[in-house]
């Protein structure tokens, strides 16, 4: 868990490529192409932005739009702008009223596919 109250951010009119590893909450305000690894922290995606790829986070809370997979420990919360293309595996899922969604829903493989998550992140760092 995140005790330093830090969070990060791809701010608006960023559009990134590549593969990005957080220690800390994130905020994607733009766009993102790729692989986003933060297995113990909350990834929020903010209305008008964009991610296409995969994520690994604790929560994720999506108001843009999403096309890939995400695999959340704990929960992903879609509120009313998002707009999601995906797999997802958690054990939790919130779709507000507007949400839109097309994809799958995969509770039963979450707690696995997390601590694979953990231990593949851990043996790619220095």
């Amino acid at each position: 868990m995140n005790t330093s109250g830090s969070t990060g951010a791809v701010l608006r009119g960023l559009d990134l490529v590549g593969d990005l590893l957080a220690s800390e909450d994130l905020t994607i305000q733009g766009n993102f192409n790729g692989q986003i690894t933060m297995p113990d922290h909350h990834l929020s995606i903010d209305a008008g932005s964009s991610v296409k790829g995969k994520v690994v986070a604790r929560t994720v809370t999506i108001g843009g739009t999403l096309d890939g997979s995400i695999l959340a420990s704990e929960r992903i919360e879609l509120t009313p702008t998002a707009n999601v293309r995906a797999h997802l595996t958690t054990a939790r899922i919130m779709l507000a009223d507007g949400a839109t969604f097309q994809g799958t829903i995969d509770p039963e493989r979450t707690q696995a596919a997390a601590a694979v998550a953990r231990f593949r992140g851990k043996r790619t760092d220095p």
